[in-house]
């Protein structure tokens, strides 16, 4: 028996159309072909079995904060933070622990935050 995978991760939005380009800009990867009877726009996983990234179409979202994030690596952070307000999203907090290990929360443009880090 398989162990168990996350294969997908749904964003709600309002505007699927505008998130989806922010993200696909963001993220470097084309968007899927849009299946409207679905309500739901999908980016293309940046790998062969990669996970899925849906932005669903609601009528309203469930509350502004929410528990769960997305952590996404990056090359470079202040690179990666000018591209992000570039798509018009925003930096929401710098943080940096004792061991000098940096990451920032972003949002993008509906307000859902993100945190950008280096491997390095």
């Amino acid at each position: 028996m398989a162990s168990p995978r996350i294969r997908t991760i749904i964003i709600n939005t309002e505007q699927p159309q505008h998130l989806v380009m922010f993200w696909s800009s963001f993220l470097g990867v084309d968007i899927k072909e849009d299946d409207p009877g679905s309500g739901i726009v999908w980016l293309q996983p940046d790998t062969d079995g990669g996970v899925n990234l849906g932005f669903q179409r609601v009528h309203a979202k469930l509350g502004h904060h929410t528990e769960t994030h997305l952590d996404i690596s990056v090359g470079g952070l202040d690179h990666a933070q000018r591209r992000i307000e570039e798509l018009g999203g925003k930096l929401v907090q710098r943080n940096t622990l004792d061991s000098g290990f940096e990451w920032r929360v972003c949002a993008d443009p509906d307000g859902n935050e993100f945190c950008i880090f280096t491997d390095h």
